[in-house]
């Protein structure tokens, strides 16, 4: 192709293909050919709750709910507590706070700590001048308004959250709902911060190097199939793959990284088990990157050459060596021969 008899560069080929794609897929609005979407077999999601990750998540969730519950039962039974009806405050709380993706550890727990004793406090305020039940009511809805507004910051959306969950109880008649909450939610954060520091047994830092592999499969994936491509006889099917297969490389990459800034702040004590995990993210990026440049030139030429295959060689070998020195363990490279 060319632009008045003048041949057009690779990269610029490539871009121009980039925008057509992407003014494609934001174009479509039905169909089921949607490349950026990641369709999970059941096999997918058996491997990921079977695995280290999985396993140490479903761990520390398990520890945090039994210890939870079983204080949550002897503070509802005490007799300087109090009964109340809402018991399972306390492991609900633990377990939601476990969840990996709210933040570090440390972060999400004050923010949760801060938030609720604040929401009580401003609920306190509230409660002790609207009248009851029509300002209870507006006090309700004004929170649930502001929710889509509080999710810029776990600590604010946890403070209008608990507005809304006390302002609801008060409702229902129980106006000593705001100790037992702020007690209880603070319990729930102990509860978390000690499981969450606790020495799971078998390979540590399973997350981390669950994404790992996760992310050097798809790279592999990735260069596998353009160094298929290469010489022989390419569909436009061929071509919708490889951006799926390049788009995936990427997402695991950067998952992969999120994961290991997350360990290094959440837990530090598990950084010393993913040494070396940063330089092979690297690379596995410096992989996919040169991969990609191949695919540009294939797509102009139909062809790899022999010094594009032997970066990708010294790229592989690379790897292995940070691999190994890092102790981790990754699924096997694909061979680099070229077809045809």
């Amino acid at each position: 192709r060319s632009r008045g008899g003048t041949p057009i560069a690779p990269a610029l080929r490539a871009l121009d293909d980039a925008l057509l794609h992407a003014a494609e897929a934001f174009d479509r609005v039905s169909g089921t050919s949607d490349l950026h979407t990641r369709r999970r077999t059941a096999k997918d999601v058996v491997r990921s709750m079977a695995g280290a990750g999985g396993r140490e998540y479903g761990l520390r969730v398990a520890l945090c709910f039994g210890a939870s519950a079983a204080i949550a039962q002897a503070l509802h039974h005490s007799r300087w507590y109090g009964q109340h009806e809402h018991w399972y405050w306390l492991p609900a709380t633990a377990v939601f706070l476990v969840k990996p993706d709210l933040g570090p550890l440390a972060s999400r727990v004050l923010c949760r700590a801060a938030g609720t004793v604040l929401g009580a406090l401003l609920f306190a305020g509230f409660a002790a001048v609207l009248p009851r039940p029509e300002g209870l009511i507006a006090l309700v809805a004004l929170s649930g308004a502001l929710i889509p507004v509080a999710t810029r910051h776990f600590a604010a959306q946890t403070a209008v959250v608990t507005v809304l969950v006390l302002a609801l109880v008060m409702v229902g008649g129980e106006p000593q709902a705001s100790v037992s909450r702020i007690v209880e939610t603070l319990l729930a954060c102990a509860i978390v911060l000690v499981v969450g520091h606790l020495p799971m047994p078998g390979q540590r830092g399973g997350g981390v190097r669950a994404r790992l592999d996760g992310a050097a499969g798809a790279a592999y994936a990735y260069l596998a199939h353009v160094m298929r491509e290469s010489g022989a006889l390419r569909r436009e099917s061929d071509r919708a793959l490889r951006w799926t297969l390049r788009r995936e490389a990427y997402r695991a990459l950067a998952e992969t990284r999120t994961a290991i800034a997350l360990a290094s702040a959440e837990l530090p004590a598990l950084a010393r088990h993913t040494e070396g995990a940063e330089e092979v993210v690297a690379t596995l990026e410096r992989l996919v990157d040169t991969t990609t440049a191949c695919a540009v030139h294939l797509d102009d030429s139909g062809r790899l050459t022999p010094v594009q295959t032997a970066q990708l060689t010294e790229l592989l070998d690379e790897l292995a060596e940070e691999r190994d020195r890092a102790g981790l363990r990754l699924p096997e490279a694909p061979e680099l021969r070229l077809a045809g």
